[in-house]
């Protein structure tokens, strides 16, 4: 019985103590739907007071109404408090360039984290299976990920809890059909322009051919290396003490005791020292990584190694220094429209496409950034370039207003070193895009756009990996 697995779960994993106020999302989905009514059916004896979130995207227009029309009645019905907001999430991805999932997660957990704080709530309870597991565990394989990626996704981070995470979809639609409780399908789950869209309706109905209890498996899978990244994680902050430590200058790393670890922990701890240089260890790929412990084995003291854009590692005679400094060169790149153009000052790679207004958008995980501008309003050629003295933009979201560059990366605190390491997109002098941060309002699409510049931004490696 479903009430008595996920009662298993939350035992297993100390995902809730009685007494414990909990917001649950609700999206109105099979999954949303099993989880209020598994938890609600536990409540009494688990001492639980039960409050339901729901928030509208307004990616959907009536059919997110619609749900949202449904969880209020649910909760009506239940006899549960419950907060039911809506959140122009379109306009919020516009402005930040994000993508749409991107964009709707990020305000999603915002919006749960508000609920749980208003109402001295202590967890988060949301709807991920056994299923979500697997198709998280596919995806992040098929793009190439270690240990850390493919432990996929804990019964619990923080305060957000998840009781549904071994239990199946199968499972859970049995469970609606037998209360008979109703639900609202998402339309656009079906269709298969999302990767996990496709892993889910063509990887895995596939897969099943060879093995029924292929989502048991990978889940199995990915739960197995969460434990084994846990433990390496554990073992890794005890090694670390006295190889790693911070200096003006960058990081320091004792280069015996370094040398003398294993090459698993040798990785992993090269990463965090990139990290804490002010560098991201995740844009370096596992050669660029091996590369580098090999010339750490091996190099005479005064020798450095360029693994990125003003990222070196050097030996000076018993430690590696490991330094990110920002970009020094000025660049200016003019971008194929449409078409692919390398980025190699920033490692990087810029895809645009012109596209309908009536068509639906690109959206692929795979890019760091992507975003879409009103290709009338643009003047050509479009470029990617370094800041300039002088460049100003209108951040969307502010009605209008201008704002220097330069005021808005201290705004945005954005580091000194790393300022000449974000690039703008330009279009007749005017700036576009503060890439991976904020849009100019002026050259948004509006109800008048007919066409639309479509541009995606990837990581070098990424490109290169596929």
């Amino acid at each position: 019985m479903l009430t008595t697995k996920v009662k298993h779960t939350i035992e297993r994993f100390g995902l809730l103590k009685s007494g414990d106020r909990v917001v649950v999302a609700v999206s109105g989905g099979p999954d949303s739907v099993s989880l209020l009514s598994v938890l609600r059916a536990l409540a009494n004896g688990l001492d639980l007071t039960l409050h339901i979130a729901h928030l509208d995207h307004l990616f959907r227009g009536e059919e997110s109404a619609n749900e949202a029309l449904f969880v209020a009645g649910l909760a009506k019905k239940l006899n549960l408090p419950a907060t039911i907001e809506k959140i122009d999430v379109p306009a919020f991805c516009r402005e930040r360039g994000l993508s749409s999932q991107a964009g709707a997660r990020a305000k999603r957990y915002e919006f749960l984290r508000r609920v749980a704080e208003e109402t001295g709530s202590s967890r988060i309870a949301t709807g991920h299976t056994a299923d979500d597991q697997a198709e998280t565990f596919l995806m992040r394989l098929l793009r190439g990920a270690g240990v850390s990626g493919l432990s996929a996704i804990p019964p619990m981070r923080g305060n957000i809890i998840r009781p549904l995470i071994e239990t199946t979809r199968d499972d859970i639609l049995e469970y609606l059909r037998r209360n008979g409780l109703e639900f609202m399908t998402d339309p656009s789950n079906a269709k298969p322009v999302y990767t996990r869209n496709r892993v889910r309706l063509e990887v895995l109905p596939l897969l099943k051919q060879f093995n029924p209890r292929i989502v048991e498996t990978l889940a199995a899978e990915a739960a197995l290396l969460r434990n084994e990244d846990e433990a390496m994680e554990s073992c890794l902050a005890e090694l670390s003490v006295g190889v790693v430590r911070q200096e003006h200058n960058g990081v320091v790393i004792a280069r015996a005791k370094f040398n003398s670890l294993p090459q698993a922990f040798r990785r992993r701890l090269f990463r965090k020292a990139v990290d804490l240089a002010g560098a991201k260890s995740s844009f370096l790929s596992l050669v660029r990584i091996d590369e580098a412990l090999a010339f750490m084995a091996a190099a005479q003291t005064g020798r450095a190694m360029r693994l990125s854009e003003g990222l070196t590692v050097g030996r000076e005679y018993e430690s590696f220094i490991v330094s990110a400094l920002p970009p020094p060169k000025v660049f200016s790149r003019p971008l194929a429209l449409p078409g692919t153009t390398a980025v190699p000052e920033l490692g990087l790679h810029v895809e645009t496409m012109l596209i309908d207004s009536s068509a639906v958008k690109p959206d692929d995980k795979n890019f760091i950034w992507q975003t879409a501008f009103d290709y009338d309003k643009i003047k050509l050629p479009v470029e990617l370039r370094t800041r300039s003295r002088g460049d100003w933009f209108c951040p969307a979201g502010m009605g209008g207003k201008t704002k220097k560059i330069q005021d808005y990366f201290v705004d945005e605190k954005v580091p000194q070193r790393s300022r000449d390491a974000v690039p703008l997109l330009v279009s007749g002098g005017e700036v576009l895009w503060v890439v991976g941060f904020r849009m100019d309002e002026r050259f948004l699409p509006g109800a008048e756009t007919k066409r639309i510049l479509v541009v995606r931004v990837r990581n070098e490696e990424t490109t290169t990996r596929q």
